[in-house]
């Protein structure tokens, strides 16, 4: 029989060697868990922008206005937009709401500014209307035209100075009425005259300039139609038409492109080159939305002042005929001063609001030009 083989013995110093100690017991089965996780950081409550205020209706707080006027908390009129498409804005119903509102909610203002208006130009315009009808009344012959370009061009130029500069000096003027009711503060109108005299210079230059830029556009149509009236050539007169219609294209998109000029001079403080530089850049995006608010509210304003000046117009023919100086129509001439005051006293103040209300749309959202630099 074989025996076993032998383990040989440890070596010296060393522990014997001994079997493992096997309980009878059966241990679990460890499981196997999935590795632990870090802690979910802790839930931001979700912010819920409460009710807005309606247009003129609350009060604006200092808080609110730094984070609401620029269309987003925390951003800056500064932040680039660069890639992201045209900034977000109001459509043109709402700016066409605010524009009625904001007059609304200070007429005294915006009425006063039209009344100062009219005593600067009410005595020119009247003279040059009596002078007009009165060289009217005597051209029975198509020869002696030529004798009505003198008033006629009188009559232009002082309604030229009235809507253009005039007009466009109470835009910018007004600009610093609107912001103040944007911020929630009653603006009056020992404020806004106050406040307008360290821009008025400025707002009588570029007022200035774009006149003469206009006049220089119709200057070819014009001295086309003087030549038209003292030659009696047809041909020449629809000629100037033609330029006219021609002149229109330009002077239309220089008035847009512009619109914001004199509102940047009062609000923003800019020099007249860095203002026209910051209209074009905010309508560089907006020009078709522009120029529709604005041709709505002219075909407006003339639907109105028509209809409020026709029954001067009417009383004056009748006054005319009554008391027989039909020749002469010194009744009709001097109610339709007063009726194109009085249509001018509801309709102006509202016009007077636009380029404002536009430019505060316009600069509330954030644009890749800073104020003063241009885009193109």
């Amino acid at each position: 029989m074989t025996e076993p083989p032998r383990v040989p013995p440890p070596p010296t110093g060393e522990p014997r060697w001994q079997p493992p100690d096997v309980s009878d017991e059966w241990a679990p089965v460890p499981s196997v868990e999935a590795p632990a996780r870090p802690p979910a950081p802790p839930q931001q409550p979700a912010t819920v922008p409460g009710p807005q205020p309606a247009w003129g209706s609350a009060q604006w707080s200092s808080t609110q206005w730094s984070s609401t006027r620029w269309g987003h908390g925390g951003s800056t009129p500064n932040a680039s937009w660069a890639g992201w498409g045209q900034p977000p804005s109001v459509s043109a119903g709402v700016l066409l709401q605010r524009i009625f509102s904001t007059t609304v909610a200070a007429p005294r203002v915006y009425v006063g500014l039209v009344g100062l208006s009219w005593i600067a130009t009410a005595v020119p315009l009247a003279f040059a209307s009596f002078w007009l009808v009165a060289a009217d009344a005597s051209q029975d012959d198509p020869s002696t035209w030529a004798s009505g370009i003198a008033p006629l061009s009188v009559f232009l130029a002082v309604v030229f100075v009235q809507w253009i500069v005039v007009a466009g000096t109470l835009g910018g003027v007004a600009a610093h009425a609107v912001t103040r009711h944007r911020v929630g503060s009653r603006p009056t109108l020992v404020d806004t005259l106050r406040h307008a005299r360290r821009s008025l210079p400025r707002l009588l230059a570029w007022t200035a300039l774009l006149g003469l830029a206009i006049a220089a556009a119709f200057t070819p149509a014009l001295a086309l139609f003087g030549l038209g009236v003292t030659s009696g050539g047809l041909v020449l007169l629809a000629g100037s038409l033609l330029l006219t219609l021609v002149a229109l294209v330009p002077v239309t998109w220089l008035l847009v492109r512009t619109a914001f000029t004199a509102p940047a001079v009062v609000v923003d403080g800019l020099s007249v080159r860095d203002a026209i530089a910051r209209s074009g850049s905010l309508t560089a995006d907006r020009f078709w939305r522009t120029f529709g608010v604005l041709a709505v509210m002219l075909v407006l304003a003339w639907v109105a002042m028509t209809t409020m000046t026709y029954p001067f117009d009417l009383v004056g023919s009748i006054a005319d005929t009554w008391f027989g100086t039909s020749d002469s129509g010194i009744a009709a001439t001097v109610l339709s001063v007063i009726g194109t005051v009085v249509a001018s006293m509801v309709v102006q103040p509202v016009l007077t609001v636009v380029p404002a209300v536009l430019y505060d749309d316009a600069a509330s959202v954030p644009t890749a030009f800073p104020p003063g630099g241009g885009d193109r």
